[in-house]
């Protein structure tokens, strides 16, 4: 054969070109078109001539969405590489508008192998780039949209071969699987999830693929995968198949993380079955009430709980009713009408008659159940045997009972030891001061008479001890000691204590005619007993009144009246008399007391088989009167004597500041007098916690006694702001205070006192102590 002529092989060129829809050009050396093929005017609407002599048009290139390429390069700079290109993809102003132009061209070189111009093709793919516009533009929504799903949407594809791909899949992939999704149809990571799974959900997750492929029904699968670092999360995965043409089989699909509800749903199984078996330990019953059928329903333990057999059938809510114990039953069936008409709770207790006859309490709760309409149509809840914690709670409740009795006489000795260790303080702490003053000594009939003062003082203060001790009320235990006791001597000696106090007030005490009257007591009882009366009929007498005591012997009995000629009490007053701390509204008159005297009185007449009465009219006074048991026998109960104190040497100290921080009049005079016969101290006085704080702050003294129970704050809160300035944190401090119980002294050292000390003072012991206490560094 001889090969084709030039001219036929040109022809065939042509042909090819228009069969391929595309047209061809040629340019010189400065790209202006040589020659224009005849396609190019049925793509543009320009005739081929047109363009002869033109240059060839410039613009940028673009990708193949039609987006100018990153570096802003032309099409004339790439022609000026005289390199040959390929499909560069360009616009082109035609009559047509703009087209999205693919070229395709090589440099063409003259003999001497200089650059001639190009010969190429070139081909309108506008309605391709604008199809892979929109292709992108739908991928990229789909791609939005997906990352908002908690989960990967994804197509997964099981080929004939058994090979298997994934066409697509969401970005969440990399947070679910930690693979990236598939990109440009290379089809994903085809291990996952299987090299994920679980050893333990592997086989069910093939077979449930083989039998979703098979039968063309949905697939639905819960199992676990093991991510790379070793985390174990649940996965979710729902997916409809297709079968394609190529026998392949296509799911579309989505995958979720469902650990926490996994986790909630284990949980949720664990506390079932925990509930189920605490249900069973603790005896609790399901009840429900239908209320358009009126009846009620119970589960196996509540029928149990109630004494029926179960099941239980046609058992109506008057047959519930007619079981309740019939004092309980009128609260019950109001409590079930209230929570029916009100849509609210119902919690209630009922005594139960059992069918065996065996006594039960019970206890139920439950809530209102709603129809389709919201309207409420019956109750369910629970009920539980509560027999024995009834019982329980009952013992819970007198314990407390008793625990509060305590608390209240704790605080009623607490009120006892300061009340009355606060004027004993005086009387105590000056008595020692005369008998230890060795510049103004005492004659002997003084001396004898102010260890008179000081052995009453002791003896109130064993009294006052006594007190204390009566925390053994609830044991009838109260140390007394029954012995014949002369009520003339006893009744002498109080009105000797008690004068001053009627000299002060401007009563006049009016004694008994000496007569023998005994009885068996306990003599410091009848004292105190007496003391408290006495002292009762002064403070709440009139002015200038006067205050009677009469002795009787009435056979078996022997009584000591004391009769005031004060306001008098009311019914209602007499009745509320004998209440710890109720002083009946003296406390505003500013009338000194604790309302306490009366309590401890009545008291101890009971333990001495002896009784305490009133007769009372108001605006004419009051007649106490101690009644005791008779005695014939005349024998005294000697008093013992109590040691003097012996005064130490003081303690040769440089001049030291003490500031007492004190509100009554009585303690300070008192103290003042102490200090007098230690030149080397200096005592300044506060009257109330704030003004000591403030001296605290601008004086630092060496030793601050602190009492604590002050007018504006208590001792307490003091310390506590003395601890908190840096100004006064380090300085040394002391509790003076009458507050004698235990839980009081450890509370004020907890406080951050450094010492305690109780009144009424030792004021040998005082001064030793203060000494001692201002020898001793303070804190930085």
């Amino acid at each position: 054969m001889h090969p084709p002529s030039p001219d036929l092989e040109r022809t065939r060129l042509l042909d090819f070109a228009r069969a391929s829809g595309d047209w061809m050009w040629e340019t010189d050396a400065q790209l202006r078109y040589t020659w224009v093929s005849g396609a190019f005017e049925a793509i543009t609407g320009l005739p081929p001539l047109s363009m002869i002599g033109r240059q060839i048009a410039d613009s940028p290139l673009l990708d193949e969405l039609a987006q100018p390429l990153p570096g802003g390069r032309s099409f004339h700079q790439l022609l000026q590489e005289h390199r040959p290109i390929t499909r560069v993809l360009t616009d082109k102003q035609t009559g047509r508008g703009v087209l999205r132009i693919s070229r395709s061209a090589v440099p063409v070189f003259d003999a001497q192998g200089q650059f001639a111009g190009y010969r190429g093709t070139a081909r309108d793919v506008s309605a391709h780039v604008e199809a892979e516009r929109k292709a992108h533009v739908q991928a990229e929504l789909l791609r939005k949209l997906s990352s908002q799903v908690p989960g990967v949407i994804f197509q997964f594809q099981l080929h004939p071969d058994g090979q298997v791909s994934y066409p697509y899949a969401s970005d969440a992939s990399r947070e679910l699987f930690g693979v990236e999704p598939p990109r440009d149809g290379n089809g994903g990571d085809p291990t996952v999830p299987f090299r994920l799974l679980h050893p333990d959900d592997q086989r069910g997750y093939l077979d449930s693929i083989e039998a979703s492929a098979r039968t063309l029904t949905a697939w639905q699968r819960s199992y676990r995968i093991v991510r790379d670092d070793g985390s174990v999360r649940w996965m979710e995965t729902r997916a409809m198949p297709e079968r394609l043409a190529d026998g392949s089989t296509l799911w579309h699909g989505f995958t979720a993380d469902i650990t926490a509800q996994k986790q909630a749903e284990i949980a949720l199984r664990g506390s079932e079955e925990r509930w189920s078996m605490a249900a069973e330990a603790a005896g609790i019953g399901v009840a429900q009430f239908s209320l358009a059928s009126g009846e009620v329903a119970f589960d196996r333990r509540a029928c149990t709980n109630h004494g029926q057999p179960w099941p239980l059938p046609h058992y109506t809510l008057d047959d519930f009713l007619a079981a309740v114990h019939p004092g309980d039953r009128a609260a019950t069936e109001a409590a079930i009408r209230r929570a029916l008409a009100t849509d609210g709770r119902l919690e209630t207790r009922y005594r139960l008659l059992r069918p065996d006859g065996q006594p039960a309490m019970l206890e139920l709760f439950a809530r209102c159940t709603h129809d389709t309409a919201g309207r409420v149509d019956g109750l369910v809840g629970t009920c539980r045997d509560i027999t024995q914690q009834a019982a329980l709670e009952q013992l819970r409740r007198d314990k407390e009972a008793a625990e509060q009795a305590n608390r209240a006489k704790s605080e009623f000795l607490s009120r006892v030891s300061h009340e009355l260790r606060t004027p004993l303080n005086g009387i105590l702490g000056f008595a020692q001061l005369m008998s230890l003053d060795r510049l103004h000594p005492l004659a002997p009939d003084q001396r004898r008479r102010i260890d008179s003062v000081m052995h009453a003082g002791r003896h109130l203060l064993e009294l006052i001890n006594d007190v204390l001790n009566l925390a053994r009320i609830e044991q009838e235990d109260f140390s007394l000691k029954p012995v014949p006791v002369d009520l003339c001597a006893a009744v002498e000696s109080c009105l000797a204590i008690i004068q001053p106090l009627a000299d002060n007030a401007g009563i006049r005490l009016l004694a008994p005619q000496p007569t023998g009257c005994w009885a068996t007591a306990d003599a410091r009882a009848v004292e105190q007993v007496l003391l408290n009366l006495l002292s009762n009929a002064i403070k709440y007498n009139r002015a200038g009144g006067t205050v009677r005591l009469v002795l009787q012997h009435d056979g078996e009995r022997v009584t000591v009246a004391v009769s005031d000629e004060g306001e008098g009490l009311t019914t209602a007053q007499q009745t509320q008399l004998f209440q710890p701390f109720n002083r009946l509204g003296a406390e505003q008159r500013r009338i000194e007391g604790s309302g306490l005297g009366l309590v401890i009185a009545r008291t101890l007449s009971a333990a001495m088989q002896g009784e305490l009465l009133l007769r009372s009219t108001p605006g004419q006074g009051s007649t106490f009167t101690l009644v005791l048991p008779a005695c014939d026998v005349v024998r005294a109960d000697p008093a013992s004597a109590l040691p003097a104190a012996t005064p130490p040497a003081a303690p040769a100290v440089a001049q030291k500041h003490v500031l007492y921080v004190e509100d009554e009049p009585l303690n300070v005079m008192l103290m003042q007098e102490v200090f007098k016969g230690r030149p080397q101290w200096r005592l300044s006085v506060a009257n109330d916690g704030a003004s000591g704080l403030a001296a605290a702050r601008e004086q630092a003294p060496d030793l601050l006694l602190i009492d604590m129970n002050l007018p504006d704050t208590s001792g307490l809160a003091l310390i506590r702001r003395l601890r908190d300035d840096a100004r006064t944190s380090g300085l040394r401090c002391i509790a003076l205070s009458a507050d004698a119980m235990q839980p009081q002294i450890d509370a004020a050292l907890a406080a951050g006192f450094d010492d305690y000390w109780t009144k009424p003072i030792n004021v040998a012991r005082v001064l030793d102590a203060v000494a001692k206490a201002m020898e001793k560094p303070t804190a930085p």
